[in-house]
């Protein structure tokens, strides 16, 4: 189930890792040792006696997904040669394709933002518009996942969508693919000149953006800075080191690593802070989002009294990934070690705790209600309930907020439906649905109690 706040504030779903980068190429032997001969026995036996033909490479690679899925570590896995590709992909922030960050509202795909500059911004493409057709095959039954797989494609190559918006008729458009950077270091200069850099993930060159919006608001004045970390999964591990070495001086502990087989060995920043953060007011916000790099980045400053943490407790991933390649282009993601804070605490499954903590108002975390679903006077679920948190959030009155759908909830239906022009029925679905939450979404990045909580945090640091 969806809540409104991984809507509003995650550009995509894209898992990451804390990872530290690539490692040399694992030379592939055949194995001697008698504890194989099992898998041998049974590949043999499958690729003799099955009763059609096996795909053998896929035989391969199940068998070493099944000895990583062994681990019962949700953060180690074996991908094959097109899964290291769009992985790797992944955290480079540059793809091919469109460039149109993309969601599920019930079963419709949903532009939620065209990259600006990006070929779908060109061909005309705009948010909440709906993707009904894939180069003339529906989009029914597909997620978000599947449409993005079909949509990406070669430099050069175009795909024909047809996009419906609003009520109007479906119309098709041609975009030719092209290669998107997708930016991870946001810049907004808020009131009394207080900074604030929004870092969504941890990619190859995230410490380079940081640098460069570090200077971009030094130069217009800043004083003071917020860093907005929430939702931000992590990535790589060198990235966020760089970054932090921002604030931190030449020498200094900014975290340390442990395995089974050695004693906590410290990382150290290699070069001198940047004189623009030398005493400069700073505030990390984070959220249960907040995992892996972000967390090291934070741990580190906060340990070296360089900054404060508001917002809610972070993830709480302690643990460090590292990817080893082979030579067919498969990579193998394991985790080698776990980190520690410059204190040495290890926050693994219980998260960093902020100086203060500042919750996002009780809406932001209601259920996203499906368009294609009707509910209707006499229901009782928690979806109710969410629709109830929502229109009181939006200033109707449906009563008690509980699970049951009644005649107050009707309603308060009812007058929203005619306030937003829409037919009127006391049921809520369609067209209703769709612009309640959109309306929730808006209130949402306008009412940001822990941006505005932030800000107000950071006034009183000198």
């Amino acid at each position: 189930m969806l809540l409104l706040t991984a809507v509003i504030l995650t550009a995509g779903i894209t898992a990451f890792a804390t990872t530290t980068g690539s490692s040399k190429v694992i030379s592939q032997q055949t194995p001697k040792r008698t504890e194989f001969l099992k898998l041998y026995e049974v590949y043999d036996t499958l690729n003799s006696q099955y009763y059609k033909n096996v795909n053998k490479e896929k035989l391969i690679d199940s068998a070493i997904k099944g000895m990583v899925n062994g681990l019962d570590d949700p953060y180690s896995e074996y991908m094959t040669k097109s899964e290291q590709q769009e992985f790797t992909d992944s955290m480079s922030g540059d793809f091919q394709g469109i460039g149109a960050e993309m969601g599920e509202e019930g079963s419709k795909i949903i532009i939620t933002s065209p990259i600006k500059g990006a070929p779908a911004d060109k061909a005309g493409i705009k948010a909440n518009d709906e993707i009904v057709e894939i180069d003339g095959k529906s989009t029914k039954g597909m997620n978000s996942v599947d449409v993005v797989k079909k949509i990406r494609g070669k430099k050069g190559t175009t795909v024909t969508l047809l996009i419906k918006r609003g009520v109007s008729t479906p119309f098709k458009v041609a975009i030719k693919r092209d290669t998107v950077h997708v930016n991870s270091v946001e810049t907004k200069m808020l009131n009394n000149k207080v900074a604030l850099i929004t870092v969504t993930k941890f990619q190859q060159g995230t410490a380079a953006e940081f640098n460069a919006a570090l200077k971009d608001m030094h130069e217009q004045g800043m004083k003071k800075l917020i860093l907005d970390f929430r939702n931000n999964p992590g990535g790589y591990l060198d990235e966020a080191s760089k970054m932090a070495n921002e604030f931190i001086g030449k020498g200094e502990v900014l975290f340390y690593t442990e395995n089974n087989h050695s004693k906590p060995q410290a990382y150290k920043a290699e070069n001198p802070a940047d004189p623009v953060t030398k005493n400069l007011p700073t505030v990390i916000i984070m959220n249960e989002g907040s995992a892996s790099a972000s967390e090291v980045f934070a741990a580190s400053l906060h340990d070296h009294d360089k900054a404060y943490i508001v917002g809610t407790k972070s993830f709480g991933k302690g643990i460090v990934q590292t990817a080893a390649p082979f030579k067919d282009d498969s990579m193998l993601k394991f985790t080698q070690m776990k980190w520690l804070t410059p204190d040495k605490t290890w926050i693994h499954k219980k998260g960093i705790t902020p100086d203060k903590l500042i919750n996002l108002p009780d809406y932001a975390n209601i259920h996203i209600l499906d368009p294609d679903e009707v509910y209707v006077k006499g229901e009782s679920s928690a979806e109710v309930k969410s629709l109830e948190t929502g229109l009181k959030a939006l200033g109707y009155n449906p009563g008690a907020v509980d699970k049951t759908f009644d005649e107050n909830t009707a309603l308060s239906v009812a007058q929203f439906q005619q306030k937003e022009g829409l037919e009127v029925t006391g049921q809520m679905t369609g067209k209703s649905t769709l612009k309640f939450t959109e309306l929730l979404r808006n209130k949402l990045n306008a009412d940001d109690t822990q941006l505005n909580g932030a800000v107000s945090y950071i006034s009183t640091l000198k």
